[in-house]
């Protein structure tokens, strides 16, 4: 028999690389050429030729021995056999072609000869990774899922592996392919950039990416190109490309100061971004602002309330508005718009009646501030106790009392409240403990006289325009009283101001009794009913003509109320129902008890104020007594 012997490696029929083949020599035996050889010689002959080689075929899978071997295949010969396909070999048979020891089957992809145990040494030299570029990294990704993902970002290209760019990143996975250790700046896939703008040059690595800044925010956006040093950039270009907006100026990184690392819009420009940033501007990111249109609400707006939440704080006073709009956290200031007025005492109810001799029981809740309230009432000599919430009042007169309500912090708010007797008429002047005072607007105010007890009163002289104000607050009450001219020699203004917030503001009527032609106007005969909010110098025009001007607004012409002037000598009953949102007015003639006017002034500008007389021009006009009571 011929026994042919390895000349190539161990095994014979696969060297274990999946590269090389292997050729037979003949033995001694063989040259001979002769069947009849004893088995002695074959033996003597077998015997010597593996010693010469000491890998024989026996060695390698030859069941020589006496026992059986398995063997596994390697179909693509990389020197690893799959563990699924596998055969024992009885002694004495030749084990398959292409196929290796059960001890190399450990190969997890035998259909790619680049995936095998230890392919990829520098990430496992044991684990059955893929490294298609040989680089000795594993493949990320493999193909095959019983490969053992490895740590190369492509494993199509040998210069791209973790550490190939060290001057950039020792660690990185990144592409170099010009050896310069500098990553190549624009790779493909998963691998990392490096600052190599031109990776085909080893001379050229440090360039700067220049992008067009298409909304001209100052931020680049994603057309961008690298400038290599020496080189002048594009027209409209800058450096970087981090805006995640570039066709809206008001979106780009850094657009809010407080929070530079967001791409966002910071529309009121307080520092933060919009908190639906990503809504309202797709592609942006949201910031911490809960309101952006207003530049007092932001987080910490209000440090005192929260230094946290996202508050409004209009006033600047460190608490937070108490009703904001939806997405506002609410805080502790009742009162946002005064910067004074944090805590809000209510007076409840807001009018009482009683009569002479009788008591109220007047009641003060509290919002606002630390919530922790103390309070005050004035004046304080017909209560049984000005410091608790809810006091027992006894007044003589008409009396508005004021509580104030302070918090733990020390911060302050005011109400008032107004007990009406229903059976005692105003006292207006003449006596020690008469309130009511003249205003003139143009100059010196008209001079009065009282009567009967100081109920009553009249000027005494043809003046400027004048009111004569109670110190009253009225809210939601119902006010009556008389108004008469008691002379024939004049023909101007007779009337009377409510909602009386100051000498600047306040609802006027004016009723004139006859046309005339003054101060560059048409004086109408009638009632005209004005608004009054003083933004300049008062003129005549202000107060003789029936036309807007930039202190008062007409809110009802004669024609809307009564076209009808006064009447001398006649005695008028005035009714006035002052409510929160309008007022009712009614003018009666004793004489014959025909309502001269009956209209509504549907205002609610001024819901509560002071009461007062009004005449302009006008000697001997004289009014009252006037009473009050709660509607």
């Amino acid at each position: 028999m011929s026994l042919s012997v390895a000349a190539c490696g161990d095994p014979c029929l696969d060297d274990g690389l999946g590269k090389g083949e292997c050729l037979s020599t003949s033995s001694n035996a063989d040259e001979v050429g002769s069947e009849e050889t004893s088995d002695e010689t074959a033996d003597e002959t077998a015997e010597g030729t593996m010693d010469e080689t000491e890998t024989g075929t026996a060695d390698q899978g030859s069941t020589e021995t006496g026992e059986a071997e398995t063997y596994c295949a390697d179909d693509d010969m990389d020197g690893y056999g799959d563990p699924e396909d596998c055969e024992e070999v009885p002694a004495g048979e030749d084990p398959p072609a292409g196929s290796v020891p059960q001890s190399n089957g450990e190969d997890c992809d035998d259909d790619d000869a680049n995936t095998f145990p230890g392919a990829a040494p520098n990430d496992d030299p044991e684990a059955c990774m893929t490294d298609a570029d040989g680089d000795d990294f594993g493949d990320e990704m493999p193909s095959n899922s019983n490969a053992v993902p490895g740590s190369d970002c492509n494993d199509t290209s040998e210069n791209t592996f973790p550490g190939a760019a060290p001057n950039d990143d020792p660690d990185a996975c990144m592409q170099d392919e010009d050896d310069d250790d500098y990553g190549d700046s624009s790779p493909v896939g998963t691998t990392i950039p490096g600052t190599d703008c031109n990776d085909t040059n080893p001379e050229v690595f440090n360039c700067t990416l220049w992008c067009e800044d298409a909304d001209q925010d100052g931020v680049g956006g994603q057309n961008c190109v690298e400038v290599s040093p020496g080189e002048e950039p594009p027209e409209g270009y800058v450096e970087g490309d981090n805006d995640c907006l570039d066709d809206n100026p008001d979106v780009y990184p850094g657009a809010a100061e407080q929070e530079p690392e967001l791409c966002t819009a910071d529309i009121d420009d307080d520092g933060y971004g919009d908190m639906n940033a990503e809504m309202t501007y797709p592609g942006s990111q949201n910031g911490t602002d809960c309101d952006d249109s207003s530049a007092t609400a932001f987080p910490g707006a209000a440090e005192i309330d929260d230094p946290n939440a996202c508050m409004e704080d209009a006033d600047d006073d460190g608490w937070g508005e108490s009703s904001p709009i939806e997405g506002v956290a609410p805080g502790n200031d009742c009162d946002d718009s005064d910067s004074a007025r944090v805590v809000c005492p209510d007076a409840v109810p807001g009018c009482v009646d009683t009569t002479l001799g009788g008591s109220a029981q007047l009641m003060a809740t509290a919002v606002g501030g630390d919530g922790n309230y103390t309070y005050e009432w004035t004046p304080a000599d017909t209560l049984n106790d000005a410091f608790i919430p809810d006091p027992e009042a006894m007044p003589t007169d008409i009396t508005t009392y004021t509580v104030t309500a302070t918090d733990g912090l020390g911060n302050q708010g005011t109400d008032d409240l107004t007990v009406h007797i229903t059976d005692k008429s105003w006292i207006l002047g003449g006596v020690p403990e008469a309130e009511c005072e003249a205003v003139g607007f143009l100059g010196a105010p008209a001079t009065h006289t009282f009567s009967a007890d100081g109920t009553t009163t009249c000027t005494t002289s043809n003046s400027d325009p004048t009111a004569y104000i109670c110190p009253i607050v009225h809210e939601s009450v119902r006010i009556t009283g008389t108004m008469e001219v008691q002379t024939t020699d004049d023909d101007d203004i007779i009337g009377f101001v409510w909602g009386w917030q100051s000498a600047d503001q306040f609802y006027m009527l004016s009723w004139k009794k006859t046309y005339q032609n003054w101060f560059g106007c048409d004086g109408l005969p009638g009632i005209t009913v004005k608004l009054v909010d003083r933004q300049e110098d008062w003129t005549n025009t202000d107060f003789a003509c029936g036309t807007d001007t930039p202190n008062v607004s007409v809110l009802m012409e004669p024609q809307d109320t009564t076209t009808n002037g006064w009447i001398s000598n006649r005695v008028y009953d005035v009714e006035v129902l002052y409510d929160t949102t309008q007022t009712e007015i009614t003018i009666t003639d004793t004489s014959n008890a025909m309502v001269v006017a009956n209209f509504v002034v549907a205002d609610g500008t001024y819901p509560s104020g002071q009461f007062g007389t009004y005449d302009f021009s006008q000697v001997s006009a004289c009014n009252g007594p006037w009473q009050s009571s709660c509607l």
